[in-house]
């Protein structure tokens, strides 16, 4: 007897491999996904803009990326506590001005250095919703708690996302040529919209995504996430406590369907020797880095970490190894 109903996946073996530099952006299930890949020692920038949600503002944000153009103070809001920007995620927010802008740069640059060599970009939609400053009718990435009567809310139509997209994708084929979109549809609710409100959002992006995948089927891919928590998990236990966003088990078997998809056997290999060594340096000992019993430990995983990159020059483990060769030399009782 069969308790689920199986999602198909449309399989690319090697779509993703190690060394192949990727570009994570948007909602905080794009988190989820990028930072089980940066564990297993994939070239992946995740989010250099933080969290953002909307198909508009993911597009913005890749296009000023293309641009080369840092951000300048004058780009900056003041709220009288917080310098932020409306591009960005309030992770980023300061109430010293220089502090914000340094570490939006930051970011910026990093993700600016990879877009030409980028091979794969990801990008999860979040929300067809998107919020318009009324004075200037740009769409932000994030209200950072500002008066909703500054602000102007419609819901972007599934031929807007594709249009901006098609825009998008020429643009980033002259930047960064032979660069492939898989896209994928947050499973996150977004129930402050209202359950139906959010059933329209979803369908929107849904239509969208699938637009592009057929018109452009040698750039664009889905990966179907939404579908798989909503028609194959299906069950509220799958859910964390706000009952709007996967709990944990839901997000290891998606990506563990993620894996079966995109990666090859090697790979596969490759990434769960990776995320054993990820689990290791997350250990915190007892009694101390000083304890024979830690360094025996420690001894292992820089063994580990020696036969991985041995064996595959994309992976680099130079800054854990420095890491612990430190904490073993200072004799540290802390991580």
């Amino acid at each position: 007897m069969k308790w689920t109903t199986p999602v198909t996946v449309a399989t690319e073996k090697g779509y993703l491999r190690h060394g192949m530099p990727i570009l994570m952006m948007g909602s905080c299930f794009a988190d989820h996904i990028g930072s089980y890949l940066q564990e297993a020692k994939f070239d992946v920038c995740l989010n250099p803009y933080g969290t953002l949600y909307n198909p508009e503002s993911i597009a913005s944000a890749i296009e000023r990326l293309a641009e080369g153009r840092p951000y300048e103070e004058e780009e900056l809001r003041y709220d009288g506590f917080l310098w932020y920007s409306y591009m960005h995620h309030g992770s980023f927010s300061s109430p010293d001005r220089s502090a914000a802008l340094q570490a939006m740069n930051r970011s910026y640059k990093r993700a600016a250095d990879l877009l030409p060599r980028c091979q794969r970009l990801i990008a999860t939609w979040g929300t067809a919703y998107v919020y318009r400053l009324k004075e200037t009718g740009m769409t932000v990435a994030n209200c950072h708690k500002q008066p909703e009567k500054v602000f102007e809310r419609a819901r972007i139509e599934a031929d807007e996302i594709v249009a901006r997209w098609e825009l998008l994708t020429q643009r980033l084929h002259e930047y960064a040529p032979g660069c492939r979109v898989l896209l994928t549809v947050s499973p996150i609710r977004h129930l402050r919209d209202g359950a139906h409100n959010n059933q329209l959002s979803k369908a929107t992006l849904l239509l969208a995504a699938d637009a592009l995948c057929r018109r452009y089927p040698e750039t664009y891919s889905y990966f179907p996430a939404y579908e798989i928590v909503m028609d194959e998990l299906r069950d509220y236990r799958f859910y964390a406590e706000d009952m709007t966003h996967p709990a944990a088990a839901a997000v290891a078997y998606i990506r563990e369907r993620f894996a079966e998809a995109y990666f090859t056997s090697e790979t596969a290999r490759l990434a769960t020797a990776c995320e054993k060594i990820a689990t290791g340096l997350r250990h915190r000992p007892l009694k101390g880095c000083g304890s024979p019993a830690y360094r025996d430990f420690a001894a292992s995983l820089l063994r580990q970490m020696d036969e991985l990159a041995a064996g595959c020059d994309a992976i680099d483990y130079s800054a854990e190894r420095k890491e612990i060769e430190q904490l073993l030399q200072h004799n540290c009782n802390e991580l």
